[in-house]
């Protein structure tokens, strides 16, 4: 693994949580990003979840899988989820995939803007 891996989690209220992931998602922490979004989705009153790849740089198939597992974990819950801010060889890994828009939405969700921060709440960044 070149680049170091972090997971925040962020409760941005009413119900949503962000992880925000800084780094690569190889093999190495693939089963480590699954468990942290499965736990994410274990908390009580979520609504929904957010999984922003605003600062990573690389995807593996092992980060592929903890994507789908985290989605699996909170559907089934009755959450809703998405992954936001996956760019370069992020999506396109996932496009390739087949993927992106189960994931990401149609076209890739994006919550955008120069002057925003891997600390800037997700919903503070579309307005």
């Amino acid at each position: 693994m070149a680049g170091p891996f972090e997971a925040r989690k962020y409760d941005e209220g009413s119900g949503v949580v962000r992880i925000a992931v800084r780094g690569e998602i190889d093999h190495d922490v693939g089963a480590a990003l699954a468990v942290i979004i499965r736990n994410a989705a274990d908390q009580d009153g979520l609504c929904a979840l957010v999984v922003d790849l605003e600062r990573v740089s690389f995807i593996a198939a092992a980060g592929v899988r903890s994507l789908l597992d985290g989605r699996q974990a909170t559907l089934v819950r009755g959450c809703s989820y998405l992954v936001v801010n996956a760019a370069g060889i992020v999506q396109e890994v996932l496009a390739v995939a087949g993927v992106l828009d189960l994931l990401c939405g149609s076209g890739g969700a994006r919550l955008a803007g120069p002057s925003v921060t891997l600390d800037t709440p997700w919903w503070a960044r579309q307005g």
